[in-house]
């Protein structure tokens, strides 16, 4: 998404929403209010990118769990260390999942990977996220407790 325009489009719904007024690098979409980040873009120093602030959230949690998986396989890391980095992955994506999850069911709009959904099958899509979430929270505020 280039900034530049006068109407810009959600990564997330691919609503049309004002432009980029505000100074700060963070902002929620007024259709489907996904939190979404200006980043600068990789191909062109004068243009931004906006990105959905969960996607880019899920995405870096991804080398986080591959890392600590490698490093257990090699030894490197041991079963508490690993223990604890699942763990701390559970309770983000169930935040991530959580958030989305909710303002899913608020607004009645759902994306799962490129497939938007609106209305009442997207509230009941928003219901199992967040049910989901909720649960990976508490497996993984446990697992930090246990661990």
């Amino acid at each position: 998404m280039i900034v530049d325009e006068p109407q810009v489009q959600c990564p997330f719904c691919r609503g049309f929403m004002p432009g980029w007024l505000s100074r700060y690098p963070g902002k929620a979409c007024t259709l489907c209010e996904r939190p979404l980040l200006l980043v600068p873009s990789a191909s062109s120093v004068r243009h931004r990118s906006i990105l959905s602030a969960l996607d880019v959230a899920k995405v870096i949690m991804l080398p986080v769990m591959a890392g600590a998986t490698i490093s257990f396989g090699f030894g490197r890391l041991g079963i508490d260390g690993f223990a604890q980095i699942v763990a701390a992955s559970l309770l983000a994506w169930g935040m991530i999942d959580v958030w989305d999850g909710t303002a899913g069911l608020k607004t009645g709009i759902d994306k799962v990977k490129k497939q938007i959904r609106r209305g009442a099958v997207a509230r009941r899509m928003s219901v199992a996220k967040t049910i989901f979430g909720l649960f990976s929270i508490n497996v993984g505020g446990l697992g930090l407790l246990v661990a």
